[in-house]
């Protein structure tokens, strides 16, 4: 998978638990799913407030 790739699939996982967390959900499996992508984008050279700003422009906050 490409780091642009790798990004893309981090902000989109963020995205996911961004709306949980406004339906009061704190707990799952889209959190682990979510830690793992970011864990392999922070490996290819991005970084977690990176990831955090993108997720939250798209869901607009």
């Amino acid at each position: 998978m490409s780091d642009a790739q790798l990004f893309e699939t981090a902000v989109r996982d963020a995205v996911v638990v961004l709306k949980l967390i406004r339906e009061d959900v704190f707990t799952g499996p889209a959190y682990t799913t979510a830690d793992l992508s970011t864990e392999n984008a922070t490996a290819a050279g991005w970084t977690f407030e990176q990831i955090e700003a993108e997720a939250m422009r798209r869901v607009g906050q």
